[in-house]
Protein backbone atom coordinates (compact mmCIF):
# COMPACT_ATOMS: atom_id res chain seq x y z
CA UNK A 1 0.00 0.00 0.00
CA UNK A 2 1.40 3.59 -0.48
CA UNK A 3 -0.09 5.22 1.31
CA UNK A 4 0.13 8.50 -0.94
CA UNK A 5 -0.85 11.81 1.30
CA UNK A 6 -3.12 14.08 -1.30
CA UNK A 7 -0.99 16.90 -2.59
CA UNK A 8 -2.73 20.08 -2.92
CA UNK A 9 -0.89 20.34 -6.28
CA UNK A 10 -3.07 23.45 -7.99
CA UNK A 11 -5.94 22.97 -5.59
CA UNK A 12 -7.04 23.60 -2.50
CA UNK A 13 -7.10 20.88 -0.16
CA UNK A 14 -11.08 19.34 0.38
CA UNK A 15 -12.79 21.47 -1.70
CA UNK A 16 -14.09 19.88 -4.95
CA UNK A 17 -13.26 17.59 -6.95
CA UNK A 18 -11.50 17.06 -3.78
CA UNK A 19 -8.98 13.99 -4.38
CA UNK A 20 -6.00 14.81 -6.83
CA UNK A 21 -7.18 15.55 -10.45
CA UNK A 22 -5.24 12.73 -11.93
CA UNK A 23 -7.04 10.46 -9.59
CA UNK A 24 -10.74 9.58 -10.42
CA UNK A 25 -12.98 7.22 -8.37
CA UNK A 26 -16.38 7.29 -9.39
CA UNK A 27 -19.46 5.29 -7.92
CA UNK A 28 -18.32 6.13 -4.04
CA UNK A 29 -19.51 4.41 -1.46
CA UNK A 30 -18.47 6.62 2.00
CA UNK A 31 -17.92 4.23 4.97
CA UNK A 32 -16.67 4.73 8.52
CA UNK A 33 -14.55 2.51 10.30
CA UNK A 34 -12.64 4.11 13.88
CA UNK A 35 -11.96 7.05 13.38
CA UNK A 36 -11.65 7.18 9.55
CA UNK A 37 -13.53 7.08 6.56
CA UNK A 38 -12.75 5.07 3.81
CA UNK A 39 -14.26 5.81 -0.01
CA UNK A 40 -14.76 2.58 -2.24
CA UNK A 41 -15.48 3.12 -5.59
CA UNK A 42 -14.32 2.78 -9.02
CA UNK A 43 -11.48 3.85 -11.13
CA UNK A 44 -11.58 6.00 -13.96
CA UNK A 45 -8.34 5.59 -16.16
CA UNK A 46 -8.50 6.42 -19.68
CA UNK A 47 -11.48 8.80 -21.57
CA UNK A 48 -13.25 6.76 -23.46
CA UNK A 49 -14.04 3.80 -20.86
CA UNK A 50 -15.54 3.53 -17.76
CA UNK A 51 -13.79 2.35 -14.71
CA UNK A 52 -10.77 -0.14 -15.22
CA UNK A 53 -9.12 -3.76 -13.79
CA UNK A 54 -7.87 -1.97 -10.42
CA UNK A 55 -9.58 -0.49 -7.23
CA UNK A 56 -7.67 2.27 -5.23
CA UNK A 57 -8.98 3.37 -1.67
CA UNK A 58 -8.81 6.61 -0.11
CA UNK A 59 -9.53 7.84 3.24
CA UNK A 60 -9.53 10.68 5.78
CA UNK A 61 -9.13 11.30 9.58
CA UNK A 62 -12.71 12.58 10.68
CA UNK A 63 -11.11 15.01 12.43
CA UNK A 64 -9.87 16.79 9.01
CA UNK A 65 -11.85 15.89 5.68
CA UNK A 66 -9.71 17.98 3.98
CA UNK A 67 -6.66 15.29 4.56
CA UNK A 68 -6.97 12.79 2.19
CA UNK A 69 -4.95 9.60 2.00
CA UNK A 70 -4.31 7.44 -1.32
CA UNK A 71 -3.63 3.38 -0.43
CA UNK A 72 -3.03 2.66 -3.51
CA UNK A 73 -4.49 -0.38 -5.06
CA UNK A 74 -6.63 -2.36 -3.15
CA UNK A 75 -7.59 -5.25 -5.74
CA UNK A 76 -7.59 -6.18 -9.13
CA UNK A 77 -9.16 -8.10 -11.67
CA UNK A 78 -5.81 -9.82 -12.28
CA UNK A 79 -6.99 -11.79 -9.40
CA UNK A 80 -10.38 -12.98 -10.18
CA UNK A 81 -9.99 -16.61 -11.10
CA UNK A 82 -13.44 -16.77 -13.43
CA UNK A 83 -13.11 -13.07 -15.12
CA UNK A 84 -10.61 -10.76 -16.28
CA UNK A 85 -13.29 -7.51 -17.40
CA UNK A 86 -13.09 -4.43 -15.54
CA UNK A 87 -14.65 -4.05 -12.14
CA UNK A 88 -17.52 -1.94 -11.11
CA UNK A 89 -18.81 -0.10 -8.05
CA UNK A 90 -17.71 -1.79 -4.98
CA UNK A 91 -19.33 -1.97 -1.53
CA UNK A 92 -17.44 -2.74 1.80
CA UNK A 93 -18.79 -4.64 5.09
CA UNK A 94 -16.72 -5.24 8.54
CA UNK A 95 -17.83 -8.24 9.73
CA UNK A 96 -16.30 -10.25 13.04
CA UNK A 97 -13.15 -8.48 12.51
CA UNK A 98 -12.76 -8.67 8.75
CA UNK A 99 -13.32 -6.39 5.82
CA UNK A 100 -15.53 -7.77 3.05
CA UNK A 101 -15.17 -6.36 -0.61
CA UNK A 102 -18.17 -6.80 -2.42
CA UNK A 103 -17.60 -5.90 -6.31
CA UNK A 104 -18.88 -6.52 -10.08
CA UNK A 105 -17.46 -6.99 -13.19
CA UNK A 106 -18.30 -5.93 -16.93
CA UNK A 107 -19.55 -9.31 -17.77
CA UNK A 108 -21.67 -8.91 -15.12
CA UNK A 109 -20.61 -11.38 -12.68
CA UNK A 110 -20.05 -10.20 -8.76
CA UNK A 111 -17.99 -11.73 -6.34
CA UNK A 112 -16.55 -10.88 -2.85
CA UNK A 113 -12.62 -10.95 -1.11
CA UNK A 114 -11.60 -9.82 2.27
CA UNK A 115 -8.99 -8.35 3.51
CA UNK A 116 -7.59 -7.56 7.75
CA UNK A 117 -7.93 -3.87 7.24
CA UNK A 118 -9.66 -1.31 5.31
CA UNK A 119 -7.58 -0.54 3.13
CA UNK A 120 -6.96 -3.71 1.48
CA UNK A 121 -5.07 -5.74 -0.23
CA UNK A 122 -8.18 -7.69 -0.66
CA UNK A 123 -7.66 -11.42 -1.75
CA UNK A 124 -9.55 -14.90 -1.79
CA UNK A 125 -12.41 -13.32 -4.77
CA UNK A 126 -15.50 -15.75 -4.69
CA UNK A 127 -18.41 -15.50 -6.89
CA UNK A 128 -22.09 -14.39 -5.01
CA UNK A 129 -24.59 -17.53 -5.49
CA UNK A 130 -27.99 -18.18 -5.26
CA UNK A 131 -29.27 -21.27 -4.65
CA UNK A 132 -26.02 -23.07 -5.98
CA UNK A 133 -25.84 -20.52 -9.46
CA UNK A 134 -23.77 -17.30 -9.52
CA UNK A 135 -25.83 -13.79 -9.91
CA UNK A 136 -25.60 -11.59 -12.36
CA UNK A 137 -26.05 -7.95 -12.49
CA UNK A 138 -23.90 -4.77 -11.37
CA UNK A 139 -23.90 -2.67 -8.48
CA UNK A 140 -23.88 -4.66 -5.09
CA UNK A 141 -24.61 -2.81 -1.94
CA UNK A 142 -24.61 -4.31 1.85
CA UNK A 143 -26.19 -3.60 4.96
CA UNK A 144 -25.57 -5.13 8.72
CA UNK A 145 -28.82 -4.93 10.71
CA UNK A 146 -30.24 -6.28 13.90
CA UNK A 147 -27.82 -9.40 13.44
CA UNK A 148 -28.78 -9.80 9.11
CA UNK A 149 -26.40 -8.94 6.43
CA UNK A 150 -28.58 -7.29 3.11
CA UNK A 151 -27.27 -7.28 -0.18
CA UNK A 152 -28.92 -4.98 -3.47
CA UNK A 153 -27.89 -5.49 -7.05
CA UNK A 154 -29.24 -4.93 -10.64
CA UNK A 155 -29.69 -2.48 -12.94
CA UNK A 156 -33.24 -0.82 -14.20
CA UNK A 157 -34.65 -3.50 -11.37
CA UNK A 158 -33.30 -3.68 -8.30
CA UNK A 159 -33.20 -7.20 -6.10
CA UNK A 160 -32.71 -7.73 -2.46
CA UNK A 161 -31.70 -10.55 -0.12
CA UNK A 162 -29.89 -11.67 2.61
CA UNK A 163 -26.94 -12.94 2.67
CA UNK A 164 -25.33 -16.81 4.46
CA UNK A 165 -22.73 -16.61 7.40
CA UNK A 166 -20.41 -17.22 4.63
CA UNK A 167 -21.43 -13.85 2.81
CA UNK A 168 -20.30 -15.36 -0.78
CA UNK A 169 -24.15 -17.24 -0.94
CA UNK A 170 -27.27 -15.62 -1.13
CA UNK A 171 -30.55 -17.05 0.80
CA UNK A 172 -32.97 -17.69 -2.02
CA UNK A 173 -36.21 -18.26 -0.16
CA UNK A 174 -35.26 -14.42 0.52
CA UNK A 175 -34.77 -13.23 -2.65
CA UNK A 176 -37.09 -9.70 -3.75
CA UNK A 177 -37.53 -8.12 -7.06
CA UNK A 178 -38.73 -5.28 -8.21
CA UNK A 179 -38.12 -3.54 -4.95
CA UNK A 180 -37.25 -0.45 -7.04
CA UNK A 181 -37.99 -0.47 -11.16
CA UNK A 182 -37.95 2.15 -14.41
CA UNK A 183 -40.87 0.78 -15.40
CA UNK A 184 -43.91 3.05 -15.32
CA UNK A 185 -45.53 4.46 -12.14
CA UNK A 186 -42.32 3.76 -9.98
CA UNK A 187 -38.94 5.11 -9.21
CA UNK A 188 -37.36 5.76 -11.68
CA UNK A 189 -34.35 3.17 -10.83
CA UNK A 190 -31.38 3.36 -13.19
CA UNK A 191 -28.62 1.50 -10.73
CA UNK A 192 -26.40 2.41 -7.82
CA UNK A 193 -28.24 1.19 -5.49
CA UNK A 194 -26.79 1.50 -1.72
CA UNK A 195 -28.73 0.58 1.51
CA UNK A 196 -28.47 2.80 4.41
CA UNK A 197 -30.33 3.32 7.87
CA UNK A 198 -31.77 7.27 8.68
CA UNK A 199 -33.20 6.41 12.29
CA UNK A 200 -35.44 3.96 11.97
CA UNK A 201 -36.19 4.35 8.35
CA UNK A 202 -34.35 2.04 5.40
CA UNK A 203 -33.07 4.45 2.71
CA UNK A 204 -31.80 3.17 -0.52
CA UNK A 205 -29.88 6.05 -2.60
CA UNK A 206 -29.44 5.57 -6.03
CA UNK A 207 -28.83 6.79 -9.97
CA UNK A 208 -32.66 7.98 -10.86
CA UNK A 209 -34.32 8.58 -14.64
CA UNK A 210 -37.11 10.17 -12.68
CA UNK A 211 -38.07 13.46 -13.63
CA UNK A 212 -41.67 15.26 -13.70
CA UNK A 213 -41.02 15.48 -17.16
CA UNK A 214 -40.25 11.98 -17.89
CA UNK A 215 -42.05 9.95 -15.21
CA UNK A 216 -40.65 7.43 -14.06
CA UNK A 217 -38.53 6.52 -16.97
CA UNK A 218 -36.04 8.05 -19.57
CA UNK A 219 -34.32 10.94 -18.32
CA UNK A 220 -30.31 11.08 -18.40
CA UNK A 221 -29.74 9.41 -14.40
CA UNK A 222 -27.89 12.23 -13.12
CA UNK A 223 -29.72 12.58 -10.11
CA UNK A 224 -29.26 10.57 -6.89
CA UNK A 225 -32.69 10.20 -5.37
CA UNK A 226 -33.99 8.50 -2.37
CA UNK A 227 -36.74 6.15 -1.44
CA UNK A 228 -37.92 4.99 2.33
CA UNK A 229 -39.60 2.13 3.93
CA UNK A 230 -39.72 0.92 7.90
CA UNK A 231 -39.04 -2.37 6.62
CA UNK A 232 -36.07 -3.60 4.51
CA UNK A 233 -37.55 -5.32 1.67
CA UNK A 234 -40.24 -2.59 1.32
CA UNK A 235 -42.36 -1.27 -0.41
CA UNK A 236 -40.12 2.06 -0.74
CA UNK A 237 -41.57 5.03 -1.10
CA UNK A 238 -40.04 7.74 -3.65
CA UNK A 239 -39.45 10.69 -1.34
CA UNK A 240 -37.08 13.27 -3.42
CA UNK A 241 -33.03 14.06 -5.11
CA UNK A 242 -30.35 13.96 -2.93
CA UNK A 243 -28.30 15.63 -5.70
CA UNK A 244 -27.97 16.30 -9.83
CA UNK A 245 -24.57 16.77 -11.10
CA UNK A 246 -26.49 18.14 -14.22
CA UNK A 247 -24.21 20.70 -15.60
CA UNK A 248 -20.79 19.51 -13.75
CA UNK A 249 -20.00 18.88 -17.56
CA UNK A 250 -21.98 19.78 -20.00
CA UNK A 251 -21.83 15.66 -21.03
CA UNK A 252 -22.47 14.17 -18.00
CA UNK A 253 -24.35 10.89 -18.30
CA UNK A 254 -24.89 9.16 -14.78
CA UNK A 255 -24.25 9.79 -11.11
CA UNK A 256 -23.54 7.04 -8.26
CA UNK A 257 -23.07 7.59 -4.51
CA UNK A 258 -23.87 7.59 -1.08
CA UNK A 259 -24.44 9.42 1.83
CA UNK A 260 -23.02 8.89 5.39
CA UNK A 261 -22.77 11.06 8.81
CA UNK A 262 -20.05 11.96 9.67
CA UNK A 263 -19.43 13.21 13.45
CA UNK A 264 -23.01 15.21 13.49
CA UNK A 265 -22.83 16.23 9.68
CA UNK A 266 -24.32 14.01 7.29
CA UNK A 267 -22.51 14.12 3.30
CA UNK A 268 -23.35 12.96 -0.25
CA UNK A 269 -20.78 11.43 -2.15
CA UNK A 270 -21.59 11.77 -5.74
CA UNK A 271 -19.23 12.15 -9.00
CA UNK A 272 -19.31 14.34 -11.74
CA UNK A 273 -17.38 13.63 -15.35
CA UNK A 274 -15.42 15.58 -17.44
CA UNK A 275 -13.18 16.38 -20.76
CA UNK A 276 -16.64 16.63 -22.16
CA UNK A 277 -17.29 13.19 -22.27
CA UNK A 278 -19.39 10.69 -19.94
CA UNK A 279 -16.00 8.64 -18.71
CA UNK A 280 -12.99 10.68 -15.90
CA UNK A 281 -15.52 10.29 -13.27
CA UNK A 282 -14.38 12.72 -10.11
CA UNK A 283 -15.26 12.43 -6.57
CA UNK A 284 -17.30 15.09 -5.09
CA UNK A 285 -18.71 15.20 -1.58
CA UNK A 286 -21.65 18.14 -0.06
CA UNK A 287 -23.06 18.25 3.57
CA UNK A 288 -26.52 17.46 3.68
CA UNK A 289 -29.52 18.71 5.74
CA UNK A 290 -31.53 15.31 7.22
CA UNK A 291 -34.16 14.49 9.02
CA UNK A 292 -33.14 11.18 10.60
CA UNK A 293 -36.58 11.22 12.65
CA UNK A 294 -39.34 11.55 9.24
CA UNK A 295 -36.52 9.64 6.86
CA UNK A 296 -36.42 13.12 4.98
CA UNK A 297 -33.66 14.50 3.07
CA UNK A 298 -33.12 18.10 1.99
CA UNK A 299 -31.40 18.28 -2.19
CA UNK A 300 -28.40 19.36 -1.96
CA UNK A 301 -26.16 21.57 -5.12
CA UNK A 302 -22.87 20.81 -6.59
CA UNK A 303 -21.04 23.25 -5.02
CA UNK A 304 -16.83 24.39 -4.98
CA UNK A 305 -16.67 23.58 -1.33
CA UNK A 306 -16.83 19.89 -0.51
CA UNK A 307 -15.32 19.46 3.24
CA UNK A 308 -14.68 23.35 3.29
CA UNK A 309 -17.68 25.44 5.27
CA UNK A 310 -16.63 28.55 4.47
CA UNK A 311 -15.63 29.52 0.72
CA UNK A 312 -12.71 32.49 0.49
CA UNK A 313 -11.61 33.68 -2.99
CA UNK A 314 -8.47 32.83 -2.70
CA UNK A 315 -9.53 29.23 -1.99
CA UNK A 316 -9.89 29.20 -6.15
CA UNK A 317 -6.91 28.57 -7.63
CA UNK A 318 -7.75 26.03 -10.19
CA UNK A 319 -10.40 26.10 -12.52
CA UNK A 320 -11.98 22.34 -11.82
CA UNK A 321 -12.91 23.58 -8.24
CA UNK A 322 -16.14 24.82 -10.40
CA UNK A 323 -19.41 23.81 -9.47
CA UNK A 324 -20.70 24.13 -13.51
CA UNK A 325 -19.59 24.44 -16.78
CA UNK A 326 -21.98 25.54 -19.57
CA UNK A 327 -21.63 27.24 -23.11
CA UNK A 328 -19.36 24.72 -24.44
CA UNK A 329 -16.55 24.67 -21.79
CA UNK A 330 -15.39 21.59 -19.68
CA UNK A 331 -12.63 20.63 -17.16
CA UNK A 332 -9.21 18.85 -19.43
CA UNK A 333 -6.14 17.42 -19.01
CA UNK A 334 -3.89 19.22 -21.34
CA UNK A 335 -1.56 17.22 -23.36
CA UNK A 336 1.49 18.78 -20.96
CA UNK A 337 -0.46 17.40 -18.05
CA UNK A 338 -1.72 20.38 -16.87
CA UNK A 339 -5.80 20.40 -15.62
CA UNK A 340 -7.20 22.94 -17.16
CA UNK A 341 -10.75 24.65 -18.17
CA UNK A 342 -11.41 24.97 -21.94
CA UNK A 343 -13.63 27.33 -22.54
CA UNK A 344 -14.63 26.53 -26.86
CA UNK A 345 -16.13 29.37 -28.10
CA UNK A 346 -17.56 32.97 -26.86
CA UNK A 347 -20.23 33.02 -23.81
CA UNK A 348 -18.31 29.63 -22.83
CA UNK A 349 -17.32 29.42 -19.22
CA UNK A 350 -17.94 27.98 -15.43
CA UNK A 351 -19.35 28.70 -12.31
CA UNK A 352 -17.90 28.66 -8.31
CA UNK A 353 -20.03 28.45 -6.11
CA UNK A 354 -21.14 31.47 -3.47
CA UNK A 355 -17.23 32.96 -1.74
CA UNK A 356 -17.15 35.19 1.15
CA UNK A 357 -15.87 38.26 0.44
CA UNK A 358 -14.78 41.80 1.87
CA UNK A 359 -15.24 44.90 0.67
CA UNK A 360 -12.65 46.29 -0.99
CA UNK A 361 -10.48 46.15 -4.26
CA UNK A 362 -9.29 42.73 -5.56
CA UNK A 363 -7.23 41.34 -8.29
CA UNK A 364 -7.57 38.24 -10.37
CA UNK A 365 -4.60 36.70 -11.71
CA UNK A 366 -4.80 33.58 -15.25
CA UNK A 367 -2.93 31.65 -16.35
CA UNK A 368 -3.88 30.80 -20.09
CA UNK A 369 -3.71 29.81 -23.91
CA UNK A 370 -5.15 30.83 -26.42
CA UNK A 371 -4.09 31.29 -30.54
CA UNK A 372 -6.33 34.50 -31.19
CA UNK A 373 -6.87 37.60 -28.71
CA UNK A 374 -9.86 36.98 -26.45
CA UNK A 375 -11.29 37.81 -23.03
CA UNK A 376 -12.80 36.29 -19.95
CA UNK A 377 -14.93 38.64 -18.25
CA UNK A 378 -15.81 37.77 -14.41
CA UNK A 379 -19.06 38.03 -12.89
CA UNK A 380 -20.04 38.31 -9.26
CA UNK A 381 -23.36 36.71 -9.15
CA UNK A 382 -24.91 38.95 -11.72
CA UNK A 383 -22.76 42.05 -11.76
CA UNK A 384 -20.27 42.01 -14.37
CA UNK A 385 -16.95 43.42 -12.32
CA UNK A 386 -14.95 43.38 -15.43
CA UNK A 387 -13.01 41.67 -18.57
CA UNK A 388 -9.34 40.59 -18.46
CA UNK A 389 -7.98 40.79 -22.02
CA UNK A 390 -6.00 37.92 -23.50
CA UNK A 391 -3.92 38.41 -25.91
CA UNK A 392 -3.11 35.74 -28.06
CA UNK A 393 -0.39 33.13 -26.08
CA UNK A 394 1.10 30.32 -26.06
CA UNK A 395 1.14 30.39 -22.36
CA UNK A 396 -0.23 33.70 -21.24
CA UNK A 397 -0.72 35.71 -18.13
CA UNK A 398 -3.38 38.36 -17.12
CA UNK A 399 -4.96 40.13 -14.49
CA UNK A 400 -8.32 42.35 -13.50
CA UNK A 401 -9.16 44.66 -10.79
CA UNK A 402 -12.39 44.99 -9.49
CA UNK A 403 -13.97 46.00 -6.59
CA UNK A 404 -16.64 43.70 -4.97
CA UNK A 405 -18.40 44.43 -1.61
CA UNK A 406 -18.93 42.74 1.19
CA UNK A 407 -21.16 39.67 0.97
CA UNK A 408 -21.34 35.78 -0.14
CA UNK A 409 -21.30 36.17 -4.16
CA UNK A 410 -20.94 33.05 -6.84
CA UNK A 411 -18.15 33.62 -9.45
CA UNK A 412 -18.51 32.96 -12.99
CA UNK A 413 -15.86 33.30 -15.80
CA UNK A 414 -17.07 33.82 -19.13
CA UNK A 415 -15.19 33.75 -22.41
CA UNK A 416 -15.70 36.75 -25.10
CA UNK A 417 -13.52 35.75 -27.37
CA UNK A 418 -13.92 34.11 -31.16
CA UNK A 419 -11.19 31.13 -30.42
CA UNK A 420 -11.37 28.48 -27.83
CA UNK A 421 -8.74 29.51 -25.13
CA UNK A 422 -7.97 27.66 -22.16
CA UNK A 423 -7.70 28.55 -18.52
CA UNK A 424 -4.93 26.57 -16.45
CA UNK A 425 -4.90 28.66 -13.18
CA UNK A 426 -6.44 31.28 -11.20
CA UNK A 427 -5.70 33.31 -8.57
CA UNK A 428 -8.40 35.80 -6.48
CA UNK A 429 -6.08 38.60 -3.78
CA UNK A 430 -7.63 41.81 -1.91
CA UNK A 431 -5.67 44.34 -3.12
CA UNK A 432 -5.72 48.42 -2.52
CA UNK A 433 -3.67 48.76 -5.39
CA UNK A 434 -5.26 49.73 -8.40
Amino acid sequence: MNNRPVEPTGRTPGLNPFLPFDLCIPDGEPKVFGDRVYLYGSLDRTAGCYCSHAYHVVSAPLCDLTAWVDHGESFSSAAVPWSDAALYAPDVLLHKGTYYLFFCMADGSEGVAQSDAPEGPFSNPRRITCGGEPIRGIDPSVLADKGHIYYTWGQFELQMAELNDDLCSLRPETVHRGVLSNADGREGFHEGSSLRKLGDHYCLIYASEYTDDAPHHGARPTKLDYAVSTDVFGPYERRGTVIDNDGCDEATWNNHGSIVKLGAQWYVFYHASSENSVFLRRARAERLQVDEARGVIEQAAPTANGFVRLLLPQMLTSPLHACRFFGGAWAKKTADGRFAAVCSKKGAGFTFSPARFAEGRYRLALTYRCDADGGIRLFLGDRAAGTAALPASPDGSAALVFFAAAGDFPLRLQSTGDRPCTVFRLQIDKTETV
